[in-house]
């Protein structure tokens, strides 16, 4: 697939009918009206997997099944991966260099609420 060339590069998404769901802190897409710009990790049949770079959890059990104390309960950031059906997807921009030109105005960089 064409996209697989630009794998672990950033790219523009502009998303088509993306359900209310997959809005906000979860997936990082903030503005699914709006160009995003995301970090393209894996494609495949059913879609693109993109990189939500700002994912915040908080753990409240430790491996073994305990509950950590509500005290020692801290947020913390994450890199998530997250999968975008192709129905989901209305068109992808690619940059052929390898580093983006920065952002454009009318994107918005998708785990940021800018």
């Amino acid at each position: 697939m064409f996209l697989d060339s630009y794998v672990n590069q950033k790219v523009q998404i502009k998303f088509r009918n993306l359900p209310e769901s997959l809005s906000g802190q979860v997936t990082g897409i903030y503005h699914p009206d709006k160009w995003c710009i995301a970090k393209l990790i894996f494609t495949e049949s059913m879609g693109m997997w993109i990189e939500n770079p700002c994912y915040e959890r908080t753990k409240v059990k430790e491996d073994d099944g305990t509950d950590v104390p509500v005290s020692d309960q801290v947020a913390e950031k994450c890199p998530t991966h997250l999968l975008i059906k192709w129905d989901y997807v209305d068109s992808v921009i690619v940059f052929p260099e390898k580093d983006m030109p920065g952002v454009g105005k009318e994107a918005k960089l998708i785990g940021f609420h800018s």
